[in-house]
């Protein structure tokens, strides 16, 4: 006969998995959560100043042609640039030497986009200790926006020769 009550609990090894899968479901539901009021950054009532960096980073895309064949092309816009940045800075972190990973090129993406829209050296600004590193903050986001509008060109690009050759 099958027994009709449960064996008394004991613990065992499954108890470390379930814990870090309860983590990961909350940290992903924190980074959903937040998306609505921007990339990863905490929620507009938690900052009302960040609410305008993150309503700028809308993507425009541009999908299908007059003519009916399909057609990708990205708008040159900020907010494209910074996400742009992100796309860059995620490559980067994806292929840097020894360490380079996905979790890496997300670190990295993060950053990246943080420093170029300039949250990074807003808030590095207000903080006493971060003052001095401001103005490079200010300097790599240029940098970042520059990467992430060249890839936007080359986005472009490859969409005119898929377009050409189709």
């Amino acid at each position: 006969p099958i027994p009709l009550t449960r064996p008394a609990a004991q613990p065992s090894s499954d108890a470390a998995p379930s814990a870090f899968a309860e983590l990961a479901a909350a940290g992903a539901s924190l980074l959903l959560g937040s998306a609505a009021s921007g990339f990863v950054s905490g929620g507009a009532a938690q900052r009302p100043a960040l609410r305008a960096t993150s309503a700028a980073a809308d993507v425009h895309v541009r999908l299908g042609a007059s003519s009916g064949k399909p057609s990708i092309q990205v708008e040159e816009t900020r907010g494209n640039a910074e996400i742009g940045a992100a796309v860059v800075s995620f490559l980067v972190g994806l292929l840097f030497p020894l360490l380079g990973g996905f979790n890496l090129g997300i670190i990295f993406a993060v950053v990246g986009y943080t420093i170029a829209n300039g949250t990074a050296a807003e808030q590095l600004s207000n903080n006493a200790s971060g003052k001095q590193y401001a103005g490079t903050a200010v300097k790599v986001g240029d940098f970042l926006l520059q990467a992430g509008e060249s890839g936007l060109k080359a986005v472009n690009f490859a969409g005119k020769k898929i377009d050409e050759l189709t």
